[in-house]
């Protein structure tokens, strides 16, 4: 038997509409899963009871890893202070979870992400470390063992002095343009990925689809070239019942096992499967229209 998976949700500020699009893709294509949403304070997330989450704030999850990083942190960023850290918090409170019942795989999924596969059918092709990445974003990450030493190096950079310094002096030389270097999330875990066997990047491209990092990402697929950005075609098909996207290769269609609707895809993130219209042949239609109709698509 495949051991369980829990996803966790951690989000920052107002709950988003598309928060609740999120959780549901994973409960309907992982209807026995464990779902947990952290947020950093009360939130009336009343709306999402109907899929049966567990629901915490993130001061319930205290550590001595996480002290010392709350000590240690030092802002160097161009986003909010109180988003940086939150982002970064998560990655403790993540350990601490795991910890609290270490028998399930955990799931760390961004809320602007819709899952169309069952997640437990990709935990044999992963690597054999506790962190599995899918490329360079984090936005479907699995935890498959402690992750305390990358909890260490990222206090341990903070601890550092010389280390904060050359930080802050690539910070102001890149602190707007094309090149923003920020103290961050993604710069640990570029830095702790080229030193550590214990964060490794998965093979995306599955049996059981193709995990998507962004869908305004051509990544070999066939795109649309909207006004500043592309957008990866999406062809939808109806089968046992769901619409399911597939993207496009030439005369090839691939099976995506999710689709990652960062920064402006959130504009065309929708209850996929959520009953009503888009469920209905018409629906389906609009669908394919919206995610392959340029003319549409820049509207959108």
């Amino acid at each position: 038997m495949s051991p369980q998976v829990v996803f966790l949700f951690f989000h920052y500020g107002k709950i988003p509409g598309y928060l609740s699009h999120s959780i549901e893709h994973v409960r309907t294509f992982n209807p026995d899963a464990e779902i947990h949403l952290i947020t950093d304070g009360i939130k009336d997330a009343s709306r999402l009871d109907i899929f049966n989450i567990r629901k915490f704030r993130i001061e319930e999850f205290q550590s001595e890893a996480l002290q010392q990083f709350k000590k240690a942190y030092r802002h160097i960023s161009c986003f909010d202070e109180k988003f940086e850290r939150f982002v970064l918090e998560r990655w403790f409170v993540t350990e601490t979870i795991r910890k609290s019942n270490p028998n399930p795989i955990y799931v760390m999924l961004d809320s602007d992400v819709a899952v169309f596969g069952d997640a437990s059918a990709l935990l044999g092709k992963l690597p054999d470390c506790p962190i599995c990445m899918g490329g360079d974003n984090p936005h479907f990450t699995f935890i498959r063992k402690s992750i305390s030493d990358f909890l260490a190096f990222i206090t341990g950079v903070y601890n550092d002095p010389e280390k904060l310094e050359a930080s802050r002096e690539l910070h102001l030389r890149h602190k707007s343009g094309d090149t923003i270097y920020n103290l961050g999330e993604m710069e640990f875990l570029d830095l702790y990925m080229k030193q550590s066997s214990n964060m490794q990047n998965y093979e995306r491209q599955t049996p059981d689809g193709y995990v998507d990092s962004n869908i305004h990402r051509t990544e070999g697929f066939d795109s649309l070239k909207l006004r500043r950005r592309h957008r990866k075609i999406v062809v939808w098909r109806q089968e046992n019942g769901v619409n399911i996207p597939y993207l496009k290769k030439g005369d090839d269609l691939v099976r995506a096992f999710l689709l990652h609707f960062q920064g402006p895809g959130k504009r065309v993130f929708y209850r996929f499967n959520g009953g009503g219209l888009f469920n209905s042949k018409a629906g389906l239609f609009l669908l394919n229209q919206i995610f392959q109709s340029k003319t549409i698509a820049n509207v959108l």
